[in-house]
């Protein structure tokens, strides 16, 4: 976005204007294995020899995502005026933990991701697959005067002790599953730990287009760190023509009214239950789209029984999404603008949704990653941000768990969304929600 029609509460690049950073996803995928090409790291000092699964279905992978994705949104921190988190980018991570996980700490992890591993991991694998080809039929045959087709990519990379026993089927499952290997770095040096962190965030960087930086902070890693897996998503898609700005007002989640910058245009999708009202923002190529919620009482109504009905992907907010592939309802929406961070420890929502074990000293297994040492998941980490402007959308999200050694009707209907709401970006053919959150104060950027 030129600096004369950059908005003051946009203060970033504009979503469109840094088309040309990245690079295509697909083509990453398919040359690397479903590893970032280029991305911080040259390729595993680990893999094992074995092809990547052949994907499945998306529709199946989306609502596999459903249920951990209802509970961590309703689980975070409400205290915040707006959130964004990924709750999929979690999901994955952890289920490349949960592989190697065996007794109580795998049924635990399975119990709170919202299947078994294995199923998870296919869903996984699938997603990737479904993400790398977004804008795909865009770049194959372009056309003149539109917008650059969109770009989704979900990488993944692990950081293991130099020399540390791992166990032959985890390699192949992370190969299989999640297209990685295992890079080996040295955590019990103070200089190179320092070199590992740095090298885990500028891959994270990489895969994120540096909407992401800094994922493990100074002096989260120490001595007793062994292994590292991250999981990184981002996603950039245009609208297919530009949405008109203005200003207009927004009640805050505290009850103060204030101006800000406005979206508005038509969208042709319509949701409507007990809970809340919705719509949905489609891309150029329609392989993303972004809900607007907007709730009928508050924001902690609509969180809670979203995460009450988690377990039934045809309610709460499964239905939502199925409601909204339905085309037809011509909608006027005007939306704020808005560009918001979020980052959080996971380790205390994980334990209060009843993965309790995977970090306790005396109670984690994770022998299926290696029996040299008993291993257990000291931290998960998370940060996520998501811009909306005129022009489209841009997110990232990154996950780290590391582990340590255990030591159209004629009268348009209207959505104004002019106090708190949701929203979910989300990949249109499987209904996968990719990143979500909610925002009680527009006026309050990155």
């Amino acid at each position: 976005m030129s600096p004369s029609l950059r908005s003051p509460g946009i203060p970033r690049r504009s979503v469109v204007a840094a088309g040309a950073a990245l690079p295509l996803a697909g083509g990453a995928l398919t040359a690397c294995g479903g590893q970032p090409g280029g991305f911080g790291e040259a390729g595993p000092d680990r893999r094992a020899e074995l092809p990547r699964a052949d994907f499945g279905d998306p529709e199946t992978a989306g609502a596999a995502t459903l249920p951990f994705t209802s509970r961590m949104l309703g689980a975070i921190d409400r205290a915040e005026n707006n959130a964004v988190c990924s709750p999929l980018s979690a999901q994955i991570a952890l289920t490349m933990a949960g592989l190697g996980a065996a007794g109580d700490t795998r049924a635990q992890m399975e119990s709170t991701l919202g299947g078994s591993m294995d199923d998870l991991a296919e869903a996984a694998n699938t997603l990737a697959g479904v993400l790398s080809a977004v804008g795909e039929e865009q770049r194959e045959d372009p056309e003149e005067d539109q917008p650059d087709p969109a770009v989704a990519s979900l990488v993944n990379g692990v950081w293991a002790q130099e020399g540390m026993s791992i166990q032959e089927q985890f390699l192949d499952d992370l190969a299989t599953w999640f297209g990685s290997g295992v890079y080996e770095v040295d955590y019990l040096d103070p200089d190179r730990r320092e070199e590992a962190r740095r090298r885990i965030n500028a891959w994270v960087e990489d895969a994120t287009d540096d909407l992401i930086q800094e994922l493990i902070p100074a002096d989260a890693l120490s001595e007793d760190s062994r292994m590292v897996l991250v999981n990184a998503l981002h996603l950039r898609a245009s609208w297919p023509s530009p949405l008109t700005t203005g200003t207009g007002p927004f009640t805050t989640a505290d009850g103060q009214e204030t101006e800000v910058e406005t979206l508005s245009g038509e969208t042709s999708t319509w949701y409507e239950d007990e809970l809340c009202r919705a719509t949905s923002l489609g891309t150029y190529g329609k392989d993303l789209s972004l809900a607007l919620v907007q709730p009928v009482s508050d924001l902690p109504t609509v969180l809670d029984a979203w995460a009450e009905s988690a377990e039934d992907p045809s309610a709460g907010l499964g239905a939502l999404l199925d409601g909204l592939a339905d085309d037809g309802e011509s909608v006027d929406l005007t939306v704020p603008a808005f560009d918001i961070a979020w980052a959080a420890p996971l380790s205390p929502l994980l334990t209060e949704l009843g993965m309790a074990d995977a970090f306790q000293p005396d109670l984690a297994d994770f022998s299926g990653i290696t029996t040299e040492e008993e291993l257990l998941i000291s931290e998960v980490i998370q940060k996520a941000v998501i811009t909306i402007d005129e022009e489209g959308m841009e997110a990232a999200a990154a996950t780290a768990v590391m582990m340590d050694a255990a030591s159209a009707p004629a009268d348009p209907k209207q959505l104004v969304l002019d106090a708190p709401f949701l929203f979910v970006a989300y990949e249109t053919a499987s209904r996968a929600p990719l990143v979500l959150g909610w925002i009680g104060d527009p006026s309050e950027t990155r």
